[in-house]
């Protein structure tokens, strides 16, 4: 009886260690682990380790080993350059935390979202430059003021009210697994985590001019759904913070009152489309994004030039829509490079311009070709027109990879210049291209 008695006092004090050892582990505050860890290796290195190891889950076949380490030193010496002598380490933890749901929610491709390795192989670098524009808003972030603190609480209030208002749509979109009567619940829940994120738009107040601006967007938002609306929440706060000004239809026009960290400039907003997130678009990437063009059908004709995009046609030569007064009018204004004539599915080179079929199936495999063979290509196959009947009317919007024939042609203008462009299934009576100077 006394031998059991002492098991049973051994027990008690095993419990009692047990339970003192869990107690003094939840007293530590949140992220002192994590925060321990960045003492051994370091703020910087841990934002930009957090940032690659999403980045590989993406599996952009673009981004080989070398590319991957090369971006790891470019966001770590960024984030050295900015990071604050002193953060929290909840707010440091909750900052990392932001970057797995930044890189899956922004970057090509995003969850439920065509599969689009093209668009992410042009738009990555805005891609890049956007998420370090914000990550050096977190970083130079000071804590609000008590007035900055309540006018973000009475913008945030707001935006709970609305979408708790905003109806659903019988064809309303929603995630996987989230039933029909959970899409109201799941929007607030999105809502919540979009207000906490420190990487989002809306973490800091806007000024009165721009939250005018956001709620007018969020308003015309509101007839597409509530799934809609909510995920369209950072697209409508960047159109915002575009501009210190409340003239919302010139919320996501050029030029833009966008403060950067680097030098660059902002050409304009990207409000997703094709799977990418909301970002902005740089002029540091605008040779290799290349220019994405939609050339109308209605009976008059349309001159694109490589250099500076879609002309403008004087009324007389678009008028007269005869392929003279066309290239009459551009050999007198010394601009133009290719007339898109919709009455003969044709594009027609302009001012001694040639044109010559590419035979790539894709970006990957055009980027390949040199532009010394592009140029062979022009001397012996080059000519003055190419038909473009073989891409048929598509009734609807593009969906990647479904019903999507397109080729590959090669320009060259009168000064040697080459662009690549890329010709896709007329939509709604027009013609999609992406041309991409040399």
């Amino acid at each position: 009886m006394k031998a059991l008695k002492n098991i049973s006092l051994i027990i008690l004090f095993c419990v009692f260690l047990i339970g003192w050892a869990d107690n003094a582990q939840s007293s530590e505050q949140p992220g002192e682990n994590v925060a321990s860890r960045w003492e051994k290796i370091g703020f910087a290195d841990a934002i930009a380790e957090r940032f690659i190891s999403a980045m590989r889950k993406r599996n952009y076949s673009f981004l080989v080993e070398d590319k991957l380490e090369s971006l790891r030193k470019e966001i770590r010496d960024f984030t050295a350059k900015y990071q604050p002598t002193q953060m929290p380490p909840a707010r440091q933890e909750a900052l990392l935390a932001s970057i797995d749901r930044y890189v899956s929610d922004y970057f090509l491709n995003r969850p439920n979202c065509p599969d689009d390795p093209e668009g992410a192989y042009l738009k990555f670098r805005d891609q890049v430059n956007t998420f370090k524009w914000k990550l050096w808003l977190a970083l130079i972030r000071t804590p609000h003021s008590p007035e900055q603190f309540k006018q973000r609480q009475i913008q945030h209030d707001w935006l709970r009210e609305f979408i708790a208002k905003v109806p659903i749509r019988p064809g309303d979109w929603r995630p996987a697994g989230v039933s029909p009567n959970g899409v109201r619940k799941w929007a607030l829940a999105n809502l919540e985590q979009e207000l906490a994120d420190p990487l989002s738009l809306l973490f800091d107040p806007l000024t009165n001019s721009q939250f005018e601006v956001f709620k007018q967007w969020m308003k015309r938002s509101a007839a597409n759904g509530l799934s809609h609306t909510v995920t369209n929440i950072p697209a409508r706060a960047i159109g915002a913070r575009a501009h210190n000004h409340a003239d919302v239809e010139k919320a996501y026009s050029y030029p833009f009152d966008i403060e950067l960290p680097f030098k660059d400039e902002v050409r304009s907003v990207w409000g997703g489309g094709g799977g990418a997130g909301t970002h902005l678009a740089f002029a540091s990437n605008a040779q290799f994004r290349g220019r994405d063009v939609f050339l109308d059908s209605h009976g008059y004709r349309q001159v694109f030039d490589i250099v500076q995009g879609i002309l403008q046609v004087s009324p007389e030569a678009r008028d007269g829509a005869t392929d003279k007064l066309i290239a009459d009018w551009a050999q007198k204004q010394n601009k133009g490079d290719i007339d898109y004539n919709d009455m003969t599915a044709s594009l027609l080179a302009l001012r001694g311009a040639a044109i010559a079929k590419l035979k790539v199936n894709n970006w990957f495999e055009a980027d390949r070709v040199s532009n010394a063979e592009l140029h062979n290509l022009i001397t012996e196959n080059g000519r003055t027109s190419v038909s473009i009947k073989q891409l048929p009317p598509m009734n609807g919007p593009r969906r990647v990879g479904v019903n999507e024939p397109r080729f590959f042609i090669v320009v060259q203008n009168s000064d040697g210049q080459l662009a690549v462009i890329d010709l896709r299934t007329r939509e709604f009576g027009q013609l999609n291209f992406v041309s991409r100077l040399r």
